[in-house]
């Protein structure tokens, strides 16, 4: 079984901690987002594990750091940006720890067209699906709901951060894997002191860490990833 592991913090430092203990669920690849404020954002994908002396991020007050390491998986054993996490479709950048048991199924029904070989590229690509069948999300309110309407379809196990870089509005939510915090610090490991963060619920994200906003239907499996 193929384990990656998603953080988040609002410190660079603790970030840094945070990556390193992930590496543990993954090695295979790092992704790292970044953003400011709502007003500017970057996303890094590496092969291997990030190197910290190599790689220099802001310090500032303001800036959250969103991360993911990822194991090797059966489709994705030679590294490329396409297969590596974060996945970005349309509007949306979505990292994902766990796996898809119905990845096929939402391919046939929603997604034809969709030839990313790793499961979790199909969750930014059916928020967009979603999004454009349904109608634009003007609002957070509208936003929200195409996330809750999403992530209903997935069956499996996940735990995500997901970002719309139209409205750098960040969300969490988890099924059946991992995930953990401590104030505005999250990870798929658990650290000292901190507490699960509860399942079938959505969470927003911001500097201040995680407030819930709503429920959604969810069916986790036994198996915790």
């Amino acid at each position: 079984m193929y384990m990656c592991g998603i953080y988040c913090s609002n410190d660079l430092s603790t970030f840094e901690i945070l990556e390193e203990a992930n590496r543990k669920r993954g090695n295979f690849s790092t992704g790292i987002l970044h953003c400011y404020n709502k007003a500017n954002y970057n996303v890094i994908k590496e092969k291997g594990n990030i190197n910290w002396e190599n790689t220099k991020l802001p310090t500032e007050k303001g800036w959250l750091y969103l991360g993911h390491n990822q194991a090797p998986t059966e489709t994705g054993r030679d590294w490329k940006d396409e297969t590596s996490h974060p996945f970005w479709f349309g509007d949306w950048i979505v990292a994902h720890n766990g796996v898809l048991t119905n990845y096929e199924e939402l391919i046939d029904e929603y997604l034809p067209m969709h030839d990313n070989p790793v499961d979790s590229s199909i969750i930014p690509a059916l928020l967009d699906e979603f999004e454009y069948n349904h109608g634009p999300c003007e609002d957070t309110e509208a936003e929200i709901q195409n996330i809750l309407y999403t992530i209903e379809k997935l069956k499996g196990t996940f735990a995500l951060w997901l970002v719309n870089i139209k409205t750098m509005n960040i969300y969490v939510a988890r099924q059946g894997s991992t995930l953990f915090y401590k104030d505005a610090n999250i990870s798929s490991i658990k650290g000292n002191d901190y507490k699960e963060v509860k399942q079938g619920i959505l969470y927003s994200y911001s500097y201040e860490g995680l407030t819930e906003i709503d429920g959604f239907i969810h069916d986790s499996p036994f198996l915790t990833l």
